[in-house]
């Protein structure tokens, strides 16, 4: 494995992450930023199927549905098809507690899934190019399970203020300062 590979792989590795803040930080242009302009998107046929424009139309009215997500990513396997072509499969744990909009109505259900991607690198940037879902299983929580112990400790924001969402200098900027950071 060379530098330009393993520079590929932390590149691809990236977008996969920033997608799933933009999922959960209900934050599109995140979720937009992931994917090439031609972009192809396979979920379930009842959930989208085709251009990305059309999913994140679907995102954007569904995420707002939940009190709640968390995406968790897992083993994720880079195969490259050449320099600017990589296919990978990702693990994805899934939680999304539907708000009262939803029609899970309060429900929190986990899915485990897969994200079958296929990244290609353009003018020195790689993002998805055609992305599937395929679904493993899905569990429904008992409503009765869940209690908020320490409620000032549950502050993740899905309205644009997370801090998160902060921007930082870059590897080559200035930084930003401690902050709130502790000294």
């Amino acid at each position: 494995m060379n530098l330009e590979e393993l520079s590929a792989r932390a590149q691809i590795h990236d977008v996969l992450l920033r997608y799933c803040r933009g999922l959960d930080r209900v934050d599109m242009d995140l979720v937009r930023n992931a994917f090439h302009e031609d972009a192809w998107v396979q979920f379930p046929a009842s959930l989208h199927v085709g251009p990305v424009e059309g999913f994140l139309e679907f995102l954007t009215a569904e995420m707002p549905r939940f009190v709640r997500t968390m995406h968790f990513l897992g083993n994720s396997l880079i195969e490259f098809d050449g320099p600017d072509v990589a296919h990978v499969e990702t693990y994805l744990q899934a939680d999304h507690q539907g708000s009262e909009r939803h029609h899970w109505k309060g429900e929190t259900v986990k899915l485990w899934a897969r994200y079958l991607d296929r990244f290609e690198q353009r003018d020195g940037v790689w993002l998805i190019a055609r992305r599937r879902l395929l679904v493993d299983w899905m569990y429904k929580y008992p409503v009765n399970g869940w209690f908020d112990d320490h409620p000032d400790a549950s502050v993740g924001l899905r309205d644009g203020t997370d801090p998160s969402l902060d921007r930082v200098a870059g590897f080559h900027g200035t930084p930003l300062g401690k902050q709130d950071w502790p000294s």
